[in-house]
């Protein structure tokens, strides 16, 4: 980033990428209430459904290494108006979409734009904020995005209600995404490099079809062996792309023409390598959010409706834990942050497994466990990554950090579904079903802390800006 560009950025209000964080978070917490509606529309099948979230994932993973290179090579004012056009037309083709294919390729482009926005909204925050500071001021961009999961349901349940179809949000979102884009044209001003950079279309081009098919074997495999064979080809192809990949990478390490799509010096550091492992840890937690509400409707025979309510708690715990994981990145540290969360994240899932009938005690154990989650996940990870990286690569390292957490949500439901079918009695899932889950998570944290007293933080590794 030039230093015009970076003048011209710092100089773009907060309040202004707050706004845009909230606007496009929304779309997380309003699909699952509308994908009963979607389903009626479009007659889908079980299968058919899981793609509406599915596919939209596969998108935020693909598209936001790819948005940190771009941003890193052109600028990020240029690549920032890209990514609300791109939100534009996915929200305008998912609006009218016809069929069932328009409104998934819809719902891709729309995840194309969003896959850049959390991580360059970080990235700005990070070049404002001191270094004693940088913790609380990159978990703004978490608390907004806490509060924007926790409004949506309502908004889009209430939308629902109104309308009696799911359009209606979608078609509500334009303005919003139409006065942003004119507000990011004039408020954030030059957008322009200190050198003219070639993009790296091989190494994008091989990264995003190696990282494309294993999230979609991932996915499949949660199907059995009834995708066997595409599964099989999947996992082929991605070997032999990530090949290119690494190969190619390596050969461009030292190019002062073409920016490498991602920097192969931060990739042999220990540090970064385990800060990934963590973040796609820290992506497994969230999965476990998914079942909650199946939980609380069948042990405690809540309805549907009403057992989406629970989750209410655990995004105010989260949006608490995102300040309180800023506070402490930036009072005690990365490690004590880490080890803190995951401890707390274990120990609610331990008095879980031992009170799973008791209702009223889970409400205020899955709040703490928000909390653990949210100081997990909304600045730790991101701070360690962008040190390490330094100011020239530091939108590449948040970019392949966001990229790892969405590899952990997709990885996260094979586990916890087959501890579920391993507790089963009459093919149920009952209490001891859940308390199998909940083991799952209790292993993950123990995996977590150790692996937080592995990283070898080093005054040489950790950059200053």
């Amino acid at each position: 980033m030039s230093t015009r560009e970076r003048r011209s950025i710092l100089s773009t209000p907060i309040w202004f990428f707050m706004v845009i964080v909230f606007i496009t978070q929304l779309d997380g917490g309003a699909v699952p209430t509308m994908l009963p509606s979607i389903t009626r529309t479009f007659g889908l099948t079980t299968m058919g459904s899981s793609w509406v979230v599915g596919l939209y994932t596969l998108g935020l993973v693909v598209g936001t290494p790819i948005t940190s290179n771009l941003s890193d090579a052109h600028g990020t004012r240029k690549v920032f108006l890209w990514e609300l056009a791109f939100w534009f037309l996915g929200c305008l083709m998912t609006a009218v979409s016809p069929n069932y294919a328009v409104m998934l390729l819809g719902r891709f482009i729309q995840s194309l734009g969003d896959s850049g926005i959390m991580v360059l909204s970080m990235n700005v925050l990070l070049q404002r904020a001191r270094r004693n500071n940088q913790g609380r001021k990159v978990s703004t961009v978490g608390i907004i995005a806490g509060l924007s999961a926790m409004v949506s349901p309502v908004l889009s349940g209430m939308l629902l209600g109104i309308t009696h179809g799911w359009r209606a949000y979608y078609f509500m979102m334009l303005p919003f995404l139409a006065i942003l884009f004119i507000l990011a044209w004039f408020m954030m001003g030059d957008s322009q490099t200190d050198r003219a950079w070639k993009t790296d279309y091989l190494g994008l081009g091989s990264f995003s079809i190696a990282l494309a098919l294993l999230m979609v074997a991932i996915t499949f495999l949660q199907y059995g062996t009834a995708y066997l064979a595409l599964i099989i080809g999947c996992f082929l192809v991605t070997v032999v792309a990530g090949a290119v990949f690494l190969v190619h990478e390596r050969n461009l390490g030292g190019s002062k023409e073409t920016m490498p799509f991602l920097p192969i010096r931060l990739l042999k550091l220990p540090s970064y390598g385990l800060t990934l492992l963590l973040g796609t840890l820290g992506g497994m937690f969230f999965s476990l959010f998914v079942y909650i509400p199946t939980y609380v409707h069948s042990v405690f025979g809540l309805p549907v409706r009403s057992a989406g309510m629970v989750m209410v708690g655990v995004g105010l715990g989260s949006v608490v834990g995102s300040w309180l994981g800023g506070l402490l990145v930036d009072k005690f540290g990365y490690r004590t942050t880490l080890v803190f969360s995951s401890s707390l994240i274990g120990l609610m899932a331990l008095v879980i497994t031992l009170t799973l009938h008791n209702l009223q005690l889970f409400m205020v154990l899955s709040f703490l466990m928000g909390v653990g989650m949210g100081s997990m996940m909304s600045s730790p990870l991101q701070v360690i990554a962008g040190r390490l990286a330094g100011p020239e690569n530091r939108m590449q390292a948040i970019g392949g950090l966001s990229a790892c957490k969405k590899i952990g949500t997709t990885i996260a439901p094979l586990l916890f579904a087959s501890a579920i079918e391993l507790g089963k009695a009459g093919g149920q899932a009952g209490l001891a079903s859940y308390r199998n889950m909940f083991l799952v998570v209790i292993v993950i944290a123990l995996v977590n802390i150790g692996l937080t007293y592995c990283i070898p933080f080093s005054q040489k590794e950790v950059a200053d800006d």
